[in-house]
C-alpha cells in the first residue's frame, strides 16, 4: 500500500469510530435527579433509564460496589435499574478507585467495560468487548447489571 492509501484507510476507520465515542464533560454534577450542570464533582456514580439523564435513576457513592442493579439506594422510588441504564455519569471523587467497571451480568460477571472518572455519557452507544464472556459484543445500553469501583481504565 502506498502512503495515500494507508492515510485514507486510517481516516475512514477514525470517521467510523467517532459517532460511537461518548463525550467527556469534566467537572459536572447532578443538582437534582435528572439534571446535570457544570459544577464540582459530588462523589457519586449515576445511571439513568433514559437518554440525556432522564427517567428513573440510581446513584452510588464513591467506593460502594453493587453486584445487582435490581435495587439501589439513593434513587427514585422503587427502582430496578437492572438492564435499563441508557445514560451514565461518573462524578466520583478523583483519586484511588475513581473509575467504575460495568458488567453485563450480576455479581461482576460477564463482559465488562470501564467508565473513567469525570465521564458523562448522555446515551450509551458502545458495545461490550469481544472477550469470550457472556454478553460479549452486546450493546451496553440497557444491558448493565452490576458495577464496582476500580483503577482499571
Amino acid at each position: 500500500m502506498n502512503k495515500t492509501t494507508i492515510a485514507a484507510t486510517a481516516l475512514a476507520f477514525t470517521a467510523l469510530a467517532l459517532p460511537t465515542t461518548p463525550g467527556i464533560a469534566q467537572a459536572t454534577t447532578v443538582n437534582s435527579p435528572g439534571t446535570i450542570s457544570t459544577a464540582a464533582v459530588d462523589g457519586y456514580f449515576y445511571a439513568w433509564e433514559n437518554r440525556d439523564h432522564s427517567g428513573d435513576w440510581c446513584r452510588w457513592p464513591s467506593g460502594v460496589d453493587d453486584p445487582d442493579w435490581s435495587t439501589c439506594s439513593g434513587s427514585s422510588p422503587n427502582v430496578n435499574m437492572n438492564g435499563k441504564a441508557s445514560a451514565l455519569a461518573n462524578l466520583g471523587y478523583p483519586g484511588t478507585y475513581d473509575d467504575v467497571d460495568l458488567y453485563f451480568s450480576s455479581n461482576y460477571l460477564g463482559s465488562g467495560m470501564c467508565v473513567r472518572n469525570g465521564l458523562y455519557i448522555s446515551l450509551l452507544t458502545v458495545y461490550f468487548p469481544w472477550d469470550g464472556k457472556r454478553g460479549q459484543g452486546q450493546w451496553a445500553n440497557d444491558n448493565i447489571t452490576s458495577h464496582r469501583w476500580s483503577n482499571n481504565c
